[in-house]
Order: structure tokens, then sequence, then C-alpha cells
């Protein structure tokens, strides 16, 4: 009999599961690094987020402050070893920006279609969840 299915925070006792289980750490820790974006994927990610941003009809005021926040952030990421923490910060802070300024404006749903993905992406970088921002 053959089972197939997903085992999350699963515990095998005996030594077979010990293998297992280290096997299994090591397999998804693996396929995690395989997917790290790179330095430059970082910075061209950030800076889709400033293209939707200068295309977006928000407040100027709002824009800038948000554009220099992603700018800081994209710069961190340039660094030989950024600091992912300072970076996700000030990603964090221009998503706050921006759904303060979504409160007003009622582009709030177009706006978010187009960072969302770019955030998803961002998240495994940076090192947060998704929910981070």
């Amino acid at each position: 009999m053959h089972i197939a299915g997903t085992l999350s925070n699963v515990q095998i006792g005996g030594i077979a599961g010990q293998d297992l289980t280290a096997n299994l750490q090591q397999d998804i820790e693996q396929d995690s690094a395989k997917k790290l974006l790179t330095q430059a994927e970082v910075v061209g990610l950030i800076q889709q987020w400033v293209d939707v941003l200068n295309q977006a009809s928000l407040a100027p005021v709002t824009a800038e402050k948000a554009i220099k926040h992603l700018e800081v952030a994209a710069e961190e990421a340039r660094a030989q070893e950024p600091d992912k923490s300072f970076a996700a910060k000030n990603l964090q802070r221009a998503t706050a920006l921006l759904r303060s300024a979504n409160e007003t404006l009622h582009e709030g749903t177009g706006l978010w279609q187009k960072i969302d993905p770019i955030l998803t992406k961002l998240s495994p970088w940076l090192g947060v969840a998704a929910g981070f921002f």
C-alpha cells in the first residue's frame, strides 16, 4: 500500500524516524535556500514597486514618502552584507503609508493586486512572513 501526503511537524519514533526527520529537515532547508532571491532580484522587485507607485494616482507627498522608504530598502539590499531587518522595516513603513492612503482612496484594490505579489516574493529573502507587511 502506498500513501501519499504531506508531513508537517510530524515526529516519527525510533532510530529510522530520527534519520527521516533529519533528512526531511535538510531537504526543506535546501529547497528554501534554492528559492532565495539574489540581491539584484530584490532590488528589481523593489524597483517594480516604485514603478507601480509612480503610475498610481496617489497624493504626491504620500508617493514620495513611500518611494523614499523603498529607495532606502533597495540601497540596503545592494549592501555587501545587507541588514535585512532594516530593509524590511523600511518596506513595512512604505506599506503602512500606502494602507493609510488607500483608506481615503478607492484605488486600493488595484494597487494592492500589483504590490502583493512583490511582497510575497520579498518576504522569504527578508526573513519575514508575508503578514509582516
